[in-house]
Parts: C-alpha cells; sequence; structure tokens
C-alpha cells in the first residue's frame, strides 16, 4: 500500500497536501492490525475509533503547516463539509452535495479524479439528509477497489475505485430512467413497504434516508439507516429503521434484522399491546 504524502518539504516547512480537515483525516492506525496509514472507514475501523498512527503531522510540526491546494465542492452544491474523506491506495475518496456526488482526489495536487451521481429522481429531491453525507465504503473484489455509497434516495452504489464507473454485475436494474444498468440496488425494495421507484416510500407512510456510508464486513455489504432529523420531527410513527445486508460483489439481498422483532422472532413478546 501507498503511504500518504500528506506532507510534503519546501524549504524548513512541511506543506498540508488538502484542506485542514483532510489532512487530519489521512491515514490509519486501526483496532485490527491495520499496518499502513490509510483511513478505509468513516471512523477508520470498526471500532470507530477515529484514530491514525500517522506520525507525519505531529505536535511539533503543526504550527508550520501551510496549505498547498484547496479542492472546492461548491459546484456540486456542497455546503455542511459532514463528509470524513477516505485515503485508499494513495487516493482520496469523499462525496459532496446535496445529490451527493461520489469524488475521487489526487491528494498530491487537489486534482479531481472522477466524479458520479446518481440521476435525478423524487426521493433525491425530498430527501432529509441531502447534504449530509459522512462518507465512502469501501472494500477489494478480485484485486479491484470498489466504493460504496448510500445515496440521499436510499439507493446503495457500487463504484469501481479507479474509474468511478457503476460496478459491472452489481445489484439489478432500477425502473428510473438515465440509471445505469449495473452498480445500483434499490434498498427500499428489501425493506417490506410499498413504495414506487421513483417517488419512494409515500410519506404518510414514512420516510427513510441515510446520511452514513454501509460497511463492508467480510463478504456483506451492511446498510444503516436515518429518519428524520431528530430536532425537526414531522410524524409520530414511522417505518422501523431495520438493517439490510447484501452480497459484497453481486448485490445480492442477503438478510433484513427487524429492529423491532416480528412474531415469532426472539423479544417479540416484550412488545406488548401492539406497541
Amino acid at each position: 500500500m501507498k503511504k500518504s504524502p500528506a506532507i510534503s518539504r519546501t524549504g524548513t516547512k512541511p506543506r498540508i497536501a488538502a484542506l485542514l480537515t483532510f489532512a487530519l483525516a489521512l491515514g490509519a492506525g486501526s483496532l485490527f492490525a491495520q499496518d499502513t496509514v490509510e483511513w478505509l472507514t468513516l471512523g477508520n475501523d470498526f471500532a470507530n475509533t477515529r484514530y491514525s498512527e500517522s506520525t507525519q503531522i505531529t505536535a511539533d510540526n503543526f504550527d508550520q503547516l501551510e496549505v498547498a491546494w484547496v479542492w472546492d465542492g461548491a459546484s456540486m452544491g456542497a455546503v455542511s463539509g459532514r463528509s470524513t474523506p477516505s485515503y485508499i491506495d494513495g487516493v482520496l475518496y469523499t462525496v459532496a452535495g446535496y445529490r451527493r456526488h461520489v469524488v475521487a482526489i489526487d491528494p498530491a495536487s487537489g486534482e479531481t479524479l472522477w466524479s458520479y451521481r446518481l440521476p435525478h429522481t423524487r426521493r433525491w429531491e425530498y430527501s432529509m439528509r441531502a447534504d449530509y453525507g459522512k462518507g465512502v465504503g469501501y472494500d477489494i473484489i478480485d484485486g479491484r477497489g470498489v466504493i460504496y455509497i448510500i445515496t440521499p434516495g436510499f439507493f446503495l452504489v457500487a463504484l469501481d475505485a479507479e474509474t468511478g464507473a457503476p460496478l459491472e454485475g452489481f445489484g439489478s436494474p432500477v425502473p428510473v430512467d438515465g440509471f445505469p444498468k449495473s452498480g445500483v440496488v434499490d434498498l427500499l425494495a428489501d425493506l417490506g413497504h410499498p413504495y414506487d421507484p421513483y417517488e419512494g416510500i409515500p410519506l404518510e407512510t414514512g420516510y427513510i434516508t441515510s446520511s452514513s456510508p454501509p460497511m463492508v464486513i467480510n463478504d456483506t455489504v451492511v446498510v444503516g439507516n436515518s429518519a428524520e432529523q431528530g430536532y425537526n420531527q414531522a410524524r409520530i410513527e414511522n417505518v422501523p429503521g431495520d438493517i439490510l445486508g447484501y452480497d459484497k460483489t453481486t448485490g445480492e439481498f442477503k438478510w433484513k434484522f427487524n429492529v423491532i422483532p416480528r412474531p415469532g422472532e426472539y423479544g417479540h413478546e416484550t412488545w406488548e399491546n401492539d406497541a
């Protein structure tokens, strides 16, 4: 694996090869014996330690850091800047804007290597988590890096990490104009609620999306979810936030964990009076 180019030397002063928020995210020590300075998940590891063993930026040289370049996501509608970039095999990966563009950036120059976003849908248009994308998921399939994200409209997307192209053989065609033939899974299809591929779940029934990236554990892409912002609730009842699992190579649906146990499932008897 390549080491981080986050700091280069110009005279005696190290230079940051990104915005400070990027620089602090570069690298990754890990609870699980990661031996590189890469940052592979939102929290760096499955324990979400948000800790890096990289030693290029220290308390001794921090006051000498300078900005070498700035990557600006304004053209993609980026406002909140919630994403934690991942540093993988010499490339920065992040998401930006209300459409949650996926972006690959050269950490040495700040050049955008590629970007990708899904076509427009009503599901994106009314998303309550549109500009709150927090990052990407990552894994390797047959020696090829794959970037995974969950879009504001609640689609799971798998992209070739080198080219940004939708991953061939992943998922199935979504009946929405302009969608790629592969590389996408419609997550609403596996939650068990009536929905329209373009419109989503009727808002009178409920609302669900995700602002966080999926986690890839062994051969499974694990998908969590988000509802309305906690400070802006508009309903008393909603669809349950069930957890979904998919095959990382094919996108095939593997399982659903019901956060509210169904009849016959462990713990259902504790939900009394149709709670």
